[in-house]
């Protein structure tokens, strides 16, 4: 039995595998070329939208687009290479295929997500959802987007963990640079300070902070004061809020936040600020 078992093998060496070293050798090298060739092709699309003039917002799409479709059709070349590789060795896909059909069955709960996650991640795309460089939120995760594929969506949060999300998961996404975004600050004012006059000085503030050459290219909208915002165990919450362009207004923010510090000190307008009463003892 041994040596019938040595005997099969030995056919199938000589029959088989001298018979497709050549075909193996040849899909390798085509794989690797269409490999190279994709990764050119996309370097030289990137390179092309850049020295394009165009608005930034078709600008990241492509290149979304672009990200993409590379991802999936290396995917697509590998796996063609993979079929050739073993159609070569004399496998048979008919079977398979009917074999497939059988076993569908079973691999169907495993496969639904994968499947489902690419249905996600083409409806993101088509969508226009979000792009690579967009500031997101997704399934409790707040980052940039750095990579989009078919399957997932990379994001790294503000202290550079990346998070993996699967685009199956994803319900509700809250993009915070797109159109257009709003700069807030809010600051405490004491109850017994004078409210009007610390409204003045604010407004003055602001109205000021909008020519500040570091300011103005990015408002869409002057900032505007909403004064007795709300109360709370500090005091009068003051806001003050600008719409800006998008992924702006964090900078923005802060400079609004500045101005209204400084500008607060200047006219002695006290801040509220949280207190903490000393524990006090006596002795007989």
């Amino acid at each position: 039995m041994g040596a019938t078992l040595l005997d099969t093998f030995r056919t199938f060496v000589v029959t088989n595998l001298l018979d497709s070293i050549l075909t193996i050798l040849v899909t390798i090298v085509l794989t690797a070329g269409g490999l190279v060739l994709i990764n050119w092709a996309t370097r030289l699309v990137s390179a092309r939208i850049t020295a394009t003039e165009m608005d930034a917002e078709r600008r990241s799409r492509l290149n979304t687009l672009i990200s993409a479709s590379k991802d999936t059709l290396r995917i697509l070349v590998l796996a063609l290479a993979t079929v050739i590789v073993l159609a070569s060795f004399g496998i048979d896909f008919g079977p398979l295929l009917a074999a497939a059909g059988i076993a569908g069955l079973a691999i169907s709960l495993g496969a639904q997500t994968l499947i489902k996650d690419f249905f996600g991640g083409i409806i993101i795309l088509l969508e226009d959802q979000y792009r690579v460089g967009d500031s997101i939120r997704v399934n409790s995760v707040d980052g940039v987007v750095e990579q989009i594929t078919l399957r997932r969506t990379n994001v790294r949060n503000v202290d550079g963990t990346l998070y993996v999300v699967p685009n199956g998961e994803i319900r509700t996404v809250g993009n915070t640079t797109r159109d257009w975004s709003r700069a807030a600050v809010d600051l405490n004012l004491t109850y017994e300070g004078d409210m009007r006059r610390a409204i003045d000085v604010l407004k003055a503030a602001m109205a000021q902070a909008a020519e500040d050459p570091a300011i103005r290219p990015f408002l869409l909208e002057p900032p505007e004061i909403l004064g007795y915002n709300q109360t709370n165990d500090l005091g009068v919450r003051v806001r003050m809020q600008a719409k800006v362009k998008p992924g702006q207004q964090w900078g923005v923010a802060r400079q609004l936040r500045r101005a209204a510090l400084d500008a607060l000190q200047e006219a002695g307008v006290p801040i509220a600020q949280p207190y903490y009463k000393a524990a006090t003892s006596s002795t007989a």
